[in-house]
């Protein structure tokens, strides 16, 4: 490997360091969900269902899950005790990046919208990938300059 792609994976690792600030065990399917809606203009789960089921192949009942994580309220799993009971555990905070609401046209349907937190966290994280990109054209640049 040359310096040049130590150089661009360096750069994909510091661009994901902030989803794993957020939690050290990020999926890149939970990271797809999220990019999905920054890139893709979409506003109802249904349809965020199936574009990230076919571009990773991930369920739709594991897509909601993801989905949820990211909103405000995560995904709410029961867990059995030791006398096989199920139990509710302490309920996990959702990141607040995404909110997601009842269509108030169709009651089975969820819209989606991206929160004031989400669209601050998606611009630092675009601002952070566009100045590693820019730091690493300038390092090329100055290699291919002083050859």
């Amino acid at each position: 490997m040359n310096n040049q792609q130590r150089d661009a994976i360096k750069s994909l690792r510091d661009a994901l360091k902030p989803f794993m600030d957020l939690d050290g065990g990020m999926t890149l399917n939970r990271l797809e969900a999220l990019l999905v809606l920054y890139t893709d203009g979409i506003t109802d789960m249904l349809t965020l269902r199936d574009a990230v089921e076919s571009s990773a192949g991930i369920s739709k009942s594991a897509m909601s899950r993801m989905v949820s994580w990211w909103s405000d309220e995560a995904y709410l799993q029961y867990k059995t005790d030791d006398e096989g009971r199920q139990v509710i555990p302490d309920r996990p905070e959702g990141q607040g990046f995404i909110k997601i609401e009842p269509d108030p046209r169709d009651y089975r349907r969820r819209v989606i919208s991206i929160t004031p937190e989400g669209e601050h966290f998606g611009c630092t994280l675009a601002n952070d990938i566009m100045a590693a990109g820019d730091a690493y054209t300038a390092r090329w640049k100055s290699k291919k300059d002083d050859s």
